[in-house]
């Protein structure tokens, strides 16, 4: 993809027919399960790897069964519909013999038709006006330093080393967003893109914007448990869907406009919309994750 931090992450050896293997696999946090947007996305690459240049995916359907670990993965690929215009792939991420991740992606392709429309982008400050993630952190670090306890101080000293080994760039619509003073409601609006900048391939861009999805969706469902740092929480994606309306390009910012309208009984409901600089809405995407409330020390 011409990213190298990107090209290590989305690496896919090619090991039989309709077989490839991950060797590198991203973490979450505490190191014990790895990351599900990475999933998705070499899934992706593995279904590609099996399409005619000709199709473009437009739709992706997926489920985590089982929490993957730092070990190798194959990504098995299955020909499910082959059509004139439209194809579809199944694909099995195993590990150790166990499958741990299965989706169904479709492909069509390109149709011109008169009828289209679509509803209108919120109006919000555009990227250019707004502070990115790590400047809002370090002016909060900055103010927090002599009047809030190790804890919290520890735990945005954490955001902002994660933020500068991101391979994306943040700028959020609400720039009180990482305060624990203040209660939130269930929606998170942000701005985004890579920080290195990678190919014109349009499939590629569409495989980032399925890896960074899973990083922004879920924590809308907790938000509203934030409140003075009371909560702590377990989360994990359970399934994940996509739709791609239109071409994108990840390089430059993209809104991502999202709201969770439901939670409870230990689940979380999502819903994500994705509008590019110029107002065209480029993606929809839902997905459902386990959120279990943990003791917190804050």
């Amino acid at each position: 993809m011409g990213n190298e931090k990107l090209d290590q992450v989305l690496n896919l050896e090619k090991i039989g027919n309709g077989l490839y293997r991950s060797t590198y696999q991203v973490m979450n946090t505490g190191g014990r399960t790895i990351f599900g947007g990475q999933v998705i996305a070499l899934g992706l690459l593995a279904a590609i790897e099996t399409v005619s240049t000709d199709y473009h995916l437009h739709s992706l359907h997926c489920y985590f069964l089982n929490a993957g670990k730092d070990q190798p993965i194959i990504y098995k690929v299955e020909s499910t519909r082959g059509g004139n215009t439209y194809c579809s792939r199944g694909v099995k991420a195993i590990q150790n013999g166990q499958n741990i991740f299965t989706m169904q992606c479709s492909f069509k392709k390109a149709e011109k038709d008169p009828f289209q429309f679509q509803v209108k982008m919120p109006n919000v400050p555009k990227p250019h006006e707004l502070k990115n993630k790590s400047e809002i952190l370090n002016e909060l670090l900055d103010l927090k330093q002599h009047s809030s306890g190790e804890n919290i101080i520890s735990h945005l000293q954490y955001l902002k080393q994660s933020d500068a080994k991101s391979l994306f760039a943040f700028k959020p619509i609400d720039q009180d967003c990482y305060s624990t003073e203040r209660k939130y409601s269930p929606q998170n609006t942000v701005w985004c893109r890579l920080k290195e900048p990678i190919g014109n391939k349009q499939l590629c861009h569409k495989v980032v914007a399925a890896y960074v999805s899973d990083m922004l969706m879920l924590n809308a469902a907790s938000r509203p448990g934030f409140h003075l740092g009371k909560h702590k929480f377990f989360m994990t994606t359970l399934d994940h869907s996509m739709w791609f309306h239109k071409p994108i390009n990840v390089n430059d910012w993209l809104l991502f406009e999202i709201e969770s309208p439901v939670t409870g009984e230990g689940r979380g409901f999502i819903c994500c919309r994705v509008w590019s600089e110029d107002g065209s809405l480029v993606i929809n995407a839902t997905q459902e994750g386990v959120i279990r409330t943990l003791k917190s020390n804050l």
